[in-house]
């Protein structure tokens, strides 16, 4: 009877197991992809480069902050005499979480036909004749911490087509939905491209 017992529970201990809910990681989040040069100031994060200053040597750029990356083996890496590390054109595949792309595999070589470009609206005539800034350009400027707050980086912000359109790093439902809320009439677009 207590070989029986045995039995019994671990029968249910490797059902229970089989069972069990697997653990949620960062490959259950979607993964988003972008086609860009990647710099890294010393001392400061590796970003992947929607937006490059024009000095020489360059002074870093704006647009995602990427890990997960061996800068030293990407595809064109290379040292400007300021210590400024960019590679060539990569593309690279990760996890967006708390408003960084996390690598999940090396980036590989792109060709610039391939880059991806930042989101673009055709603004019309009438858009010259919104105000001068307009009443939300304010508002988006002093809600720099809220947006940080929600993991949003803004690449760019303007009146098109008669409504505000707003370009972020990602536009995730939470993110348009919260943008939206907040700053109606607006659209929204992303930088970074879902992976299908």
């Amino acid at each position: 009877m207590a070989t029986r017992v045995r039995w019994l529970l671990l029968a249910i201990l490797l059902a229970g197991a089989s069972c069990a809910t697997p653990a949620i990681g960062p490959a259950a989040r979607p993964l988003y992809t972008v086609t860009a040069t990647v710099m890294a100031v010393p001392g400061k994060t590796v970003n992947a480069c929607a937006f490059e200053p024009l000095p020489y040597p360059p002074i870093g750029c704006g647009g995602a902050q990427v890990v997960g990356l061996d800068l030293a083996s990407a595809p064109g890496a290379h040292t400007y005499r300021n210590g400024v590390v960019e590679t060539g054109l990569v593309r690279l595949v990760g996890v967006w979480k708390q408003g960084v792309l996390n690598l999940t595999s090396p980036p590989t070589a792109a060709s610039p036909k391939d880059a991806t470009p930042t989101p673009q609206c055709a603004q019309d005539q009438g858009d010259a004749e919104v105000p001068n800034p307009p009443p939300w350009a304010q508002s988006i400027l002093s809600d720099d911490a809220l947006l940080k707050a929600h993991s949003i980086q803004l690449l760019g912000f303007y009146v098109c087509q008669g409504s505000l359109f707003i370009a972020v790093t990602v536009a995730d439902r939470e993110i348009v939905d919260f943008l939206t809320k907040r700053y109606a009439p607006a659209r929204v677009a992303g930088w970074l491209r879902p992976v299908s």
